[in-house]
């Protein structure tokens, strides 16, 4: 094989592994596998539905996690943890309109109006995803879960 053919050859791999490394649009990973939320603005799917992805952050048992609800959006968007673990979950309406922190799985379902706060115990599921909505913006994406 000439160097020519050979150059050519590496040229066009390093080509696709850039265009493949930067990636060409949303984020599309499973909540029942895992959301890396490295980048804010895209979507993810949860349990099949589109969420807008604001991240991930891993929780340990007994502790507190504070939750932004935006417009449209929470942050973090994954909260990750071990089966069984019970953490306090801070939520703050940052947005310019009424949001709610819905977990149906848990029975739980809370209206803040902009500017509140409160404070919702949850529990990890044993298995797979709890997908936790903002029961006003849920068709807006505005969706999350616990993993």
């Amino acid at each position: 094989m000439s160097a020519k053919r050979v150059s050519a050859i590496a040229v066009a791999l390093v080509a696709a592994f850039l265009f493949a490394a930067c990636g060409g649009g949303s984020s599309d990973s499973s909540a029942s596998g895992s959301s890396s939320g490295a980048k804010a603005g895209g979507t993810i799917s949860i349990q099949g539905q589109d969420a807008n992805d604001h991240g991930t952050k891993a929780a340990t048992s007994g502790s507190s996690v504070e939750v932004e609800m935006d417009d449209y959006y929470f942050e973090p968007t994954v909260i990750t943890g071990t089966a069984g673990e019970t953490i306090t979950l801070d939520l703050k309406n940052n947005g310019s309109t009424t949001h709610n922190f819905s977990l149906p799985s848990q029975k739980i379902s809370e209206d803040l109006s902009p500017g509140d706060t409160k404070s919702v115990t949850v529990t990890f599921p044993s298995s797979g995803t709890a997908l936790f909505v903002c029961k006003f913006h849920a068709s807006m994406g505005m969706r999350g879960g616990l993993l």
